[in-house]
């Protein structure tokens, strides 16, 4: 599964506003409750920070993977957000983040949590696409950048 396969441009997200971790996730939440109003957003508030707090999902390279597994879903989610500015993250190279990629996953569905996982830390390792990802003003813009770049990978 690919991250083209769950994201949509509906949900990207090009300019993030707030500048604090907490802050930042609850935006995104919040945003992807609103995408979809059979999501309950304090549930997956509650196993969003609650998974945030046993380890920041914080890579290197600018970049952020928050995820859950949520009772209840029966499908994948997928919000990608750009914070220009960046915030403080946690990241393994003591970088800002400027790309967070939040997945929501069904509780049972593990095999493809990883999967896609994976697949994002692969993608945006190559470091041509995190600076068109961050430069980009437009969701549809940034959603072909990555469907492109995940072409190439094929």
């Amino acid at each position: 599964m690919k991250l083209s396969d769950i994201v949509t441009p509906g949900l990207i997200f090009n300019n993030i506003k707030s500048n604090q971790k907490s802050l930042c996730l609850n935006e995104i939440i919040k945003n992807i409750c609103s995408f979809d109003k059979s999501l309950n957003y304090e549930l997956t508030q509650k196993l969003v920070f609650e998974r945030e707090d046993l380890c920041s999902t914080a890579l290197d390279n600018h970049i952020a993977i928050p995820h859950a597994k949520i009772p209840g879903l029966t499908k994948s989610y997928c919000a990608l957000a750009i914070c220009k500015n960046g915030i403080n993250f946690g990241s393994v190279d003591g970088q800002k983040t400027k790309i967070i990629i939040m997945l929501l996953h069904p509780e049972s569905d593990t095999k493809n949590h990883l999967l896609v996982l994976k697949n994002i830390a692969n993608l945006f390792s190559i470091k041509e696409l995190i600076s068109k990802v961050i430069d980009s003003n437009d969701s549809f813009d940034i959603f072909n950048i990555i469907k492109n770049y995940e072409n190439k990978q094929i």
